[in-house]
């Protein structure tokens, strides 16, 4: 399988704070990739480098095709579900929004209320379905199931198996703390750690390594 993304002697440096350090790593496209890491290693600020190319070393072939999608990625509140459902249908297309909202479990949510009285889980839903139409090669997802609840994470889960079968020139990187996001959905696995970014193909290795960090 071809990569999409490959970095070579990559560092990052934020407010002199070094995060990672001459690492090599590289993802590929057709499966979810997930990276893990304590807190304070730098799993988000690597997400946002991808982006803002902050130190210089990202190709912009791969920071003009980024899409991320964290808890910094909001749609409005003051809006109402219809009215998003609205702009989104004038960029993207009828048919993309349905077909995507279909597949979020996200038309049953009343087209009247405003986003800001949600609960949280339809709001990551909706947050999701506006990210994933701008239809970028690279989606990074930054602790996306954290704090919900569980049917909305299995709904979720359930999304992305679909997504990444039906669109298997995609990269995505799953960014988490949530271990049940690597035993529900099969993929690659890195950590984060000692300044390098590490590979594991073993599922119960990496969450080994990781809990013992």
């Amino acid at each position: 399988m071809t990569k999409l993304l490959e970095l070579n002697d990559y560092t990052l440096k934020i407010n002199n704070k070094l995060l990672l350090e001459h690492t090599k790593v590289s993802f590929r496209k057709g499966v979810i990739n997930h990276i893990l890491g304590k807190n304070g290693v730098g799993k988000s600020q690597f997400a946002k480098d991808l982006l803002l190319n902050r130190g210089g070393l990202i190709p912009s072939e791969i920071s003009k095709n980024v899409t991320i999608i964290s808890s910094f990625s909001n749609v409005p509140n003051d809006l109402k579900v219809c009215e998003l459902f609205i702009l989104l249908e004038k960029r993207f297309g009828l048919d993309s929004v349905a077909h995507l909202a279909h597949s979020l479990h996200a038309t049953n949510i009343s087209k009247t209320s405003l986003i800001g009285q949600l609960s949280d889980g339809q709001k990551q839903k909706l947050k999701l379905l506006s990210f994933f139409l701008e239809d970028k090669s690279i989606i990074v997802l930054d602790e996306i199931t954290n704090a919900l609840d569980k049917q909305t994470i299995n709904e979720i889960y359930l999304f992305l198996l679909a997504y990444i079968k039906n669109h298997p020139k995609k990269i995505i990187l799953n960014i988490t703390h949530n271990l049940s996001d690597l035993k529900n959905l099969k993929g690659n696995y890195y950590l984060i750690e000692d300044f390098k970014m590490i590979r594991f193909t073993n599922q119960t290795e990496v969450i080994q390594k990781y809990i013992e960090g």
